[in-house]
């Protein structure tokens, strides 16, 4: 049988390893969005700039259904792309996320341990 200090210890190991849990889900789903914003600004506007420099064929121009089916292909490349190679350029930008969110972290903590501390002594 456990005593209460020992159940609080143990209710407090199994609330940090559901807030590890749950910070290493949020981290994946961050570095995925990260990595969508990649295909969203530079993969997709290298293509668009890409087919803007292609003349059209006159005698096999597809019309609007090819352009709309085109710009739902460049679309689908565009996210593969920063699937398979987007880590290039959005790890850097994770990276410095991570370091910016960590520090507004510790400055938050240390704000809010002086504002106890001047509650203490009022």
């Amino acid at each position: 049988m456990l005593t209460i200090s020992q159940q609080s210890q143990v209710n407090q190991v199994l609330s940090s390893q559901q807030a590890a849990a749950a910070s290493a889900e949020q981290g994946l789903s961050t570095k995925e969005a990260f990595q969508d914003f990649v295909a969203g600004t530079f993969y997709k506007q290298m293509l668009k700039a890409m087919r803007g420099t292609q003349q059209k064929v006159q005698y096999l121009d597809g019309g609007q259904a090819e352009e709309s089916f085109r710009s739902q292909l460049d679309q689908q490349v565009a996210e593969d792309l920063a699937r398979e190679h987007g880590a290039a350029f959005s790890d850097s930008l994770y990276e410095v996320f991570q370091t910016q969110l960590k520090a507004r972290s510790a400055t938050q903590n240390e704000v809010a341990s002086q504002n106890q501390q001047i509650d203490y002594f009022a």
